[in-house]
């Protein structure tokens, strides 16, 4: 293992600045189970007037975030209409199944958002023998499909068919601060055509932990009594929340630098004869190894000094963040080209 390590794993590594770190120090707190922890208060006040919804609940996880949504607005037994490369059918330990009692249907999602002919075919034709359509959600931006922004006509038109048939659609939106630095519109542009939306505040922004869930204030109500059951209250959890406050206000005017950096680099890798390489459209690049095995070339970056994934036996996932530098860019893609010409 090389001394100097760059880690491309995940835009979660980054560390809190100093200033993040001062701000949790002074931060006023209370008794969060109670509603009075001014701080968290203050940071999902301000997460509902971003996305346009009445409330916040700020949650430890993304994943308890979604994992949340679905309970509110589902009874065991639904069915979930999911993307087949979504992070909730992937990623969440079937959470979805496990805890919410769901079956799940996965729709293409490859082009920009959910197939809707695809998911109009696979709507349950309301037999009684047959599960009920319970919940549809999308992601934005896509992780496992190279961080791609979900299209807002497509969710405006999927958002359409799913209120025609009084089911809720629910975001995950990890990584949504990074598909509105990118097109320069706000939150509510894709919001506006959903019923409940998760944010993460310890990807790309770079805080240590948490995540916000904001929709109506019915749903906000119930979402507290599944946090309760899922983990319980959140006491000083203000210490937290002002690191995600810290966060909106000073790095995600930030984000346009990783965006920058990932079509950097996937400029420079575009032409290698051993890799395929997924045009990236925010921080996330997404390359396939045409020649021997990712896993391989994963371990072998690793001994180069360069950590980041394989999220398949042919392809790697490279992400960018506000802790690597242009120095870190430029080891990176001499470390790749070292080793297709060591090949």
């Amino acid at each position: 293992m090389q001394e100097q390590v760059y880690d491309f794993r995940s835009d979660t590594v980054t560390k809190p600045t100093g200033e993040m770190k001062q701000a949790m120090s002074r931060a006023p707190v209370g008794d969060d189970a109670f509603s009075e922890d001014p701080t968290t208060n203050a940071l999902q006040e301000k997460v509902a007037e971003m996305t346009g919804f009445e409330a916040a609940l700020f949650v430890p996880s993304g994943s308890m975030g979604n994992l949340t949504a679905l309970m509110c607005h589902t009874r065991p037994g639904q069915i979930l209409y999911s993307g087949r490369m979504s992070h909730i059918k992937i990623y969440e330990l079937g959470g979805y199944a496990r805890i919410a009692g769901l079956n799940l249907i996965e729709i293409d999602d490859s082009q920009e958002g959910l197939d809707l002919e695809a998911l109009k075919e696979a709507w349950s034709p309301g037999s009684y023998m047959l599960p009920v359509p319970g919940i549809v959600t999308v992601e934005n931006t896509q992780n496992m499909l190279g961080g791609m922004i979900y299209s807002e006509q497509k969710l405006a038109e999927l958002a359409v068919f799913t209120r025609d048939k009084g089911v809720p659609l629910h975001m995950d939106g990890a990584r949504l601060w990074h598909a509105a630095q990118a097109l320069g519109q706000p939150l509510t542009h894709w919001t506006r055509h959903v019923d409940s939306v998760m944010l993460c505040l310890s990807k790309g922004l770079g805080a240590p932990v948490g995540s916000v869930l904001a929709g109506s204030k019915a749903f906000i109500q119930s979402a507290l009594s599944i946090r309760k059951l899922l983990g319980g209250g959140m006491r000083q959890s203000g210490v937290l929340a002002a690191a995600g406050l810290h966060a909106i206000e000073h790095h995600l005017p930030e984000l346009g630098s990783d965006h920058a950096r990932c079509q950097q680099v996937a400029e420079e890798l575009a032409d290698l004869p051993w890799l395929q390489v997924t045009p990236p459209q925010t921080n996330i690049l997404i390359v396939r190894v045409t020649q021997g095995d990712a896993a391989d070339f994963v371990s072998d970056m690793q001994e180069r000094g360069i950590l980041f994934f394989a999220v398949a036996q042919d392809r790697i996932r490279i992400v960018f963040h506000r802790d690597l530098s242009e120095q870190a860019c430029q080891a990176l893609v001499a470390a790749i080209k070292g080793w297709g010409a060591s090949r």
